[in-house]
């Protein structure tokens, strides 16, 4: 059967699928779909969307990469293969489920493939999900993602999620420890009462203790529901890197330390596309934001630095495996660090200052 209903979700659907169909069967709120497993070798499944989405109603859908290789124990893939928002006709679904199964084999998934030694999935599954349209939404994880103390970390925007994955908004900031909220109001106004974020993180707990490990998970809530949009492993950092040969010298910027350990190289400004071929191996990756397209700068970089994102959105987690420094949310960054010069990145401690001396990581 090409199309597969989410419930019935399994291993061969690949992990994002999986994973979202186990949660359904716990019984916890996750939005109706189907799953195309092999979209590039099953013949047929395009005659079938047309009725597929007729059983998940009105609305448009949210068309999303399901491979085998993502969202694994070791590797996420994280916004490395293509997802599509606000679908809503069968030649449009049709367009985005190749797009998405082919994302695999593009430059991005690649690098980050050989940056992490592993394979890019040649193809992917393909989930097909009723969009909700909720007035707040974002990513939490149950262990805090730096010092891996046992918190959960909530970020948070109104509206759609999608760009707190992507970095493109700093997004509030929740750290619940037990029954204790600690807010950080990147963006203004409180998005989420004490007691929604502490519902929040023992929702984020139930889903850890069906896994059996700390988790990654996408939520959105719409009225008084709150939905699980996806739950995967959190992946870790390698543990070894070469030593840092500087001295720290003078604090220029201050942002949210993203991906431990320190780094010191030149400031490499990178605002477009254009810029790429600037870009040299062990230089500082200095950007507003990254994307995917970004990937193979980042596979590169000895650090990164962003005007804008969290510690959960995708450059976060892709500098996190990679193991390299990452400082996000400094603003005035572009301006503030002059081009070449050498810097020292500490992304424990959420600090970008001069230094002199060889560059290297620790």
């Amino acid at each position: 059967m090409p199309l597969v209903p989410l419930p019935d979700a399994s291993e061969r659907c690949g992990g994002k699928a999986r994973n979202l169909g186990l949660l359904l069967r716990a019984g916890f709120r996750v939005p109706a779909g189907f799953v195309i497993p092999d979209p590039l070798g099953d013949p047929g499944w395009e005659r079938e969307i047309e009725a597929g989405l007729r059983r998940l109603g009105p609305g448009p859908v949210a068309v999303r990469s399901s491979a085998l290789a993502e969202d694994g124990l070791e590797s996420s893939f994280a916004g490395q293969l293509a997802t599509t928002l606000g679908v809503t006709t069968a030649a449009e679904v049709i367009e985005a489920v190749h797009r998405s199964a082919s994302s695999g084999s593009s430059p991005e998934a690649v690098a980050y493939a050989n940056r992490t030694h592993r394979d890019a999935p040649a193809t992917a599954g393909v989930i097909v999900q009723v969009m909700v349209q909720p007035e707040t939404a974002g990513v939490m994880f149950t262990r805090h993602p730096v010092t891996g103390a046992e918190q959960v970390v909530i970020e948070a925007a109104r509206g759609l999620g999608d760009a707190v994955a992507a970095g493109t908004v700093t997004p509030e900031s929740y750290l619940v420890d037990g029954v204790h909220v600690q807010t950080a109001r990147h963006r203004g106004g409180q998005l989420l009462s004490t007691a929604r974020a502490c519902a929040l993180a023992a929702l984020g707990r139930d889903i850890e203790n069906l896994f059996g490990q700390p988790q990654d998970i996408e939520w959105a809530i719409a009225g008084d529901e709150t939905w699980v949009l996806q739950a995967r492993p959190i992946t870790t950092a390698p543990t070894t890197a070469p030593p840092v040969r500087a001295t720290p010298g003078e604090v220029l910027l201050t942002g949210i330390a993203a991906s431990p350990g320190t780094a010191v190289g030149p400031a490499r400004i990178i605002g477009s596309l254009d810029d790429f071929a600037r870009f040299r191996p062990d230089d500082v990756l200095v950007c507003r934001t990254t994307s995917p397209a970004w990937t193979p700068l980042l596979a590169r970089a000895c650090a990164v630095v962003t005007e804008t994102g969290g510690m959960l959105a995708h450059a976060a987690i892709v500098a996190r495996e990679f193991g390299i420094p990452a400082v996000l949310a400094a603003p005035g960054a572009m301006t503030a660090l002059a081009e070449g010069r050498l810097v020292r990145v500490d992304g424990t401690r959420g600090h970008v200052g001069t230094a002199t001396g060889i560059g290297g990581r620790n």
